[in-house]
């Protein structure tokens, strides 16, 4: 029932505006690329099982017995974009897990496309249906690789994430923690997903307490497993309630009565890290058995305002999507910028195993400052360096070479860092630094004609306004005609990568320097197609009882949505027509 959001980013990642976020890396272990096998887990004897098919990701130079995680797809996503566009496959070679993917395959009752049946009663009970599908999947990778115990991990979005909740309570004796990305309660009904297309959504959610009956009814092990709920804030397909429900009900269930309320657990509220270019105001809650820092968690929150869109075409602009970071893809519901989900999910998995234990590993390397680092031609680049800390030396000393970086020419140079540990274990990351001319031109000056329809297919506008009725430019909030216009054709212009206007840009029609040689003066003749209203905006024309070319005073019609042509002659000075 679930189905993923998102709008196209109105994120400048253009390097012409030059802001570009602090940005915390990844680390990155030693570079290598592991091999994903293909399995399949075949129809179980008990009830509701189905054929499932899985594909598992091994990194190189894996340790054993080696953690596990599982990652579980949303609605109309299958497990390849989980291994293809949520950075999980080089979360798995940077950290050293084996991750599991895998796809619904097949399934009951009426649902979106490939939603996981967190809603259906058979399927979310130990011993039946996709939870112990699931977990049967966990087995069976078990007897093919070496896994740690007391390291099984789960994760998913949307309906995985749902699933993600079921799993840890119909299997909290198995799994050590979990961490869904935009879930529901456990027990909740189909209705607990807005799928009314509108932002902001509704929904009907279980009171807190039914939630916590259903979850003790259920519980057969006292292993108080800890969760990490992850959201968007913003999220019109599942609501921040939603959250906030399996938050509150989690403490309820696993936490000591005298801890079991945000009030009294919460030990630390800190800026999420690591991030790729924008944090979206992102805070990482912990929420601990006795309140106090240091201590085990019972529930940690990633709460972000993040942006409603995606660049991605096929996502349906409602702020819902897994946040992949920098080795994460544009995908569908998956976006780059913001919150580094993999490196977060596994920073809480590394700290949560069911024994408390911390295996050797590889050093973590941060990056202090940003990546990418942005810097004018002919200043001085200072680099601000890295740390790096493992599991069993604590602060690992890093060594930096930045010798490439040459900021008298503009280009693309590269710091790379490198931390050895005591059983040398050796990472490296990398820190891109751009040199650039801050007098350069920035804009584009791309155009595309299509409808307004088309321009928010293609992530050129966005739909707005009473009912998401209305198309507007993404660069300047223009109001460019009916969403649902598919047949009349507007033109509309890029600035900077990704911001399209209703009008050309200055630089563009020779406004500024750019556009026009350097001149600065404005074409002999330069023409619009558009609708009366939008030549009002722009202030080619101007309303008096009906609509009138600014200067020209031409009479362009009473009608804000008729399209007409107006030319502009001389700079400010616009007439009804084309230009010859």
């Amino acid at each position: 029932m679930i189905t993923r959001s998102s709008i196209s980013l109105r994120v400048g990642t253009a390097l012409s505006t030059f802001v570009l976020s602090a940005l915390l890396m990844a680390p990155a272990a030693p570079s290598s690329a592991g091999q994903t096998y293909s399995y399949s887990l075949p129809q179980q004897p008990y009830s509701q099982s189905r054929t499932r098919d899985y594909k598992v990701y091994v990194p190189d130079n894996l340790t054993t017995p080696a953690p596990m995680v599982m990652a579980l797809h949303g609605c109309k996503q299958t497990n390849n974009d989980v291994l293809n566009d949520w950075g999980l496959t080089a979360a798995a070679d940077t950290y050293g897990f084996i991750l599991v993917a895998p796809f619904i395959t097949s399934y009951d009752g009426m649902r979106n496309e490939n939603c996981w049946g967190f809603w259906f009663d058979h399927h979310r009970h130990e011993g039946a249906g996709e939870t112990e599908d699931l977990h049967q999947i966990g087995l069976a990778v078990e007897a093919n690789y070496s896994i740690d115990p007391n390291r099984r991990f789960i994760t998913g979005l949307s309906s995985g994430g749902a699933m993600t909740i079921v799993a840890a309570v119909t299997h909290n004796e198995y799994w050590a923690a979990a961490a869904p990305a935009a879930g529901l309660p456990y027990g909740e009904d189909a209705g607990s997903v807005s799928l009314s297309g509108q932002c902001p959504g509704s929904a009907n959610f279980h009171s807190v307490s039914r939630v916590v009956s259903d979850m003790q009814s259920e519980l057969d092990d006292s292993y108080p497993i800890p969760l990490m709920v992850l959201q968007n804030e913003n999220d019109c397909t599942v609501l921040k309630t939603a959250a906030d429900n399996t938050r509150d009900a989690h403490l309820k269930v696993f936490g000591t009565p005298a801890y079991d309320t945000t009030t009294e657990a919460q030990a630390s509220s800190t800026a999420c890290a690591p991030y790729y270019q924008n944090n979206y105001s992102c805070q990482h809650i912990r929420y601990t058995e006795d309140g106090t820092v240091g201590t085990r968690s019972v529930v940690e929150t990633i709460y972000l305002d993040g942006p409603l869109s995606t660049p991605n075409t096929q996502d349906t602009n409602h702020g819902h999507y897994w946040v992949g970071g920098a080795n994460g893809n544009n995908g569908k519901w998956s976006v780059k910028v913001g919150p580094s989900y993999p490196d977060i999910i596994w920073d809480f998995f590394d700290r949560h195993s069911r024994d408390g234990s911390q295996p050797e590993g590889f050093p973590v390397i941060t990056l202090i400052g940003d990546n990418p680092m942005t810097v004018a031609v002919n200043t001085t680049f200072t680099d601000p360096g890295a740390t790096a800390d493992d599991a069993e030396d604590g602060s690992v000393t890093v060594t930096a070479d930045c010798s490439a970086v040459d900021t008298s020419t503009i280009g693309s140079y590269t710091c790379t860092y490198s931390a050895t540990d005591s059983d040398s274990n050796t990472t490296v990351n990398d820190r891109e630094v751009v040199v650039y001319d801050p007098n350069a031109p920035t804009e584009t000056c791309e155009q595309a004609t299509a409808s307004p329809n088309a321009h928010i297919s293609a992530g050129r506008a966005y739909a707005g306004g009473a009912y998401n009725y209305r198309t507007f430019a993404n660069g300047d909030d223009v109001d460019i005609g009916a969403s649902y216009d598919t047949w009349n054709s507007v033109t509309l212009y890029e600035g900077d990568p990704g911001l399209w206007y209703s009008s050309e840009p200055s630089a563009c029609s020779g406004g500024g320097d750019g556009g026009n040689g350097g001149g600065g003066e404005p074409p002999a003749c330069q023409d619009w197609n558009d609708t009366n209203l939008n030549h009002d905006n722009a202030g080619r024309a101007y309303y008096a009882g009906g609509y009138y070319s600014t200067g020209g005073d031409d009479f362009l019609g009473s009608v804000s949505g008729v399209y007409t042509w107006v030319k502009e002659t001389s700079e400010g000075f616009y007439e009804a027509g084309q230009c010859n």
